[in-house]
């Protein structure tokens, strides 16, 4: 039967109108001199070249982490440890930023060196914006994860069979625990399984960080939305996801790469230090229910006239949907229900 093309969901688009919302709140957190701290690693000359594609993955979203944390009126310390880097370099500056009354929180970038990683574990959980400690932090799940269970949920309307490829990593276990938690049937997959078995999910979110594992072999038109989480730098200078290409055209919407899941993180980022710092009572964004098509209309049609939208643009005048505005922030000077340094 005849479909609509695919329509790709702009996280640039979401990552503008949500920060546009919380532009007021500047002028509660500028004056109090807060900082936010990252933390990330370069490789070294004779690491493996895919090591070094990680790590500028790794940069390019600390810079847009720079960007969403300014744009609030946080200062941020964003620094790069250069190798050899040894394990007491690492645990200080932990310590410096868990004990600085200035630092709100601290991110530090993934993946750090393997014999880096368990240090992690010294970071404050008050500070850990990100979920990095999982089950020890104030968060459920890491801001990819949850980014990304919120674009699932205006898709998930009639309890859909959603398939997390890359179930068992980071962002895929952080997935799995939020569209479980909220009734979701979600089918987990990983490495030595069957890709093939997304053919039966009707959401399909794909968090590897292996280039074009997904292809037209797994891909299907009834998939009402695919999100593609993964975000390669290539020697060439261009960027893959999980998604091959030509798979990419074949669901009725998907997420974009880039452009798609990581200015959605960082909505996230904002909305949280935003919560922490300067408003506990504002509620977190949501986005507005979208039309799609149910993998009976597609398996039997024909299709119903449908228009997808992508998702709203602001404009001077326009007014976003509910769920995508907040209150008037609280007069300088003053942190209601704020977190207390």
């Amino acid at each position: 039967m005849s479909q609509p093309p695919t329509r790709r969901l702009s996280g640039t688009t979401l990552l503008r109108s949500v920060g546009e919302n919380l532009a007021p709140y500047r002028r509660v957190i500028e004056p109090a001199g807060q900082q936010v701290a990252i933390i990330r690693f370069a490789a070294a000359a004779g690491d493996p070249p895919l090591w070094h594609l990680r790590m500028e993955a790794a940069r390019v979203s600390a810079e847009q982490k720079v960007k969403a944390f300014s744009r609030l009126g946080f200062g941020v310390d964003h620094r790069l440890l250069t190798p050899p880097v040894a394990p007491s370099e690492f645990a200080d500056l932990l310590d410096a930023f868990n004990k600085d009354r200035k630092t709100a929180a601290v991110i530090v970038q993934f993946p750090p060196p393997p014999h880096l990683t368990p240090l992690v574990q010294r970071l404050d959980p008050a500070k850990d914006i990100d979920a990095l400690l999982e089950d020890r932090s104030r968060y459920p799940a890491c801001a990819t994860a949850d980014g990304i269970a919120r674009l699932v949920t205006p898709f998930a309307t009639d309890n859909p069979t959603v398939a997390v490829v890359g179930a068992r990593g980071f962002v895929g276990r952080g997935v799995v625990r939020l569209l479980s938690n909220r009734g979701l049937q979600v089918r987990e997959l990983d490495t030595g399984d069957d890709l093939r078995a997304v053919h039966e999910a009707d959401i399909v979110v794909s968090a590897t960080g292996q280039p074009h594992i997904l292809t037209p072999d797994h891909i299907r038109p009834h998939h009402r939305l695919v999100v593609d989480s993964g975000f390669m730098p290539r020697p060439d200078g261009s960027v893959a996801g999980d998604v091959r290409p030509d798979a990419a055209t074949v669901p009725q919407y998907v997420t974009p790469v880039p452009g798609g899941v990581g200015p959605v993180e960082m909505a996230v980022l904002m909305d949280r230090i935003v919560r922490q710092e300067a408003d506990a009572g504002l509620k977190p964004w949501q986005l507005p229910q979208v039309p799609y098509l149910t993998r009976h209309q597609v398996d039997t049609g024909p299709a119903p006239a449908v228009q997808r939208p992508t998702l709203p643009t602001p404009t001077p005048g326009h007014r976003l949907p509910d769920q995508w505005r907040v209150a008037p922030p609280p007069s300088p000077g003053r942190k209601p229900g704020g977190l207390s340094r």
